[in-house]
């Protein structure tokens, strides 16, 4: 565990890392321990196995070259163009999500793969942040460039993307405690606005 983690408050609940959790788009140039990416590779698994969820890949980048292919893919195509900070991020790494929908079923006209990989992906965004691990989940990326520069099959594709990383220690954001006291959202909506009761 890196030394400016020793003496944080760790999370106490899931509700804690929800309370945290936010995009970031400026990081350090730290190395995430591989423990910690192996981490959320098992998170995904065990999601996965859970499941039984067979389309889901998720590719985890952090080769300097291959980060630099990954970046101009992102930023390439029309939605690409909405997220140009991805230039100047020096997040260690990146996630990649990509589904197959020929291996995940479908219902009416609803693809199931997309749920699957959404539901994975917020899990191991959650396993990021609790264990101070910062991410965005990139909304607009140009997903023909990140397949280029991936070299991935026509059949796959790419649902979601997000830099994994140590936000600045100016935002002192893998320090627990700072996090729940400061960066704990007040954007607070009325309940029933997001949840209906029927009883």
């Amino acid at each position: 565990m890196q030394e400016k983690e020793k003496n944080s408050t760790l999370p106490k609940s899931l509700m804690d890392v929800i309370k945290i959790r936010r995009s970031y788009r400026k990081y350090t140039d730290d190395e995430i321990p591989t423990e910690k990416i192996d981490y959320l590779k098992n998170v995904v698994l065990e999601g996965a196995s859970a499941f039984g969820f067979e389309s889901p890949h998720f590719i985890f980048v952090t080769k300097p070259d291959v980060k630099k292919r990954l970046k101009k893919g992102i930023f390439s195509g029309l939605m690409g163009k909405v997220n140009p900070w991805i230039f100047t991020t020096k997040a260690f790494g990146f996630a990649v999500v990509c589904g197959y929908p020929d291996k995940s079923p479908r219902m009416d006209d609803r693809h199931l793969y997309l749920s699957e990989c959404a539901f994975l992906t917020e899990l191991m965004i959650l396993a990021a942040a609790e264990v101070g691990i910062g991410t965005c989940w990139i909304g607009g990326f140009g997903e023909v460039g990140i397949k280029k520069a991936l070299s991935l099959p026509d059949e796959v594709r790419v649902v979601a993307v997000t830099p994994l990383g140590y936000p600045p220690d100016k935002i002192k954001a893998t320090t627990w405690d700072y996090m729940t006291n400061n960066l704990a959202s007040e954007r607070r909506v009325p309940i029933d606005n997001i949840v209906t009761m029927i009883d």
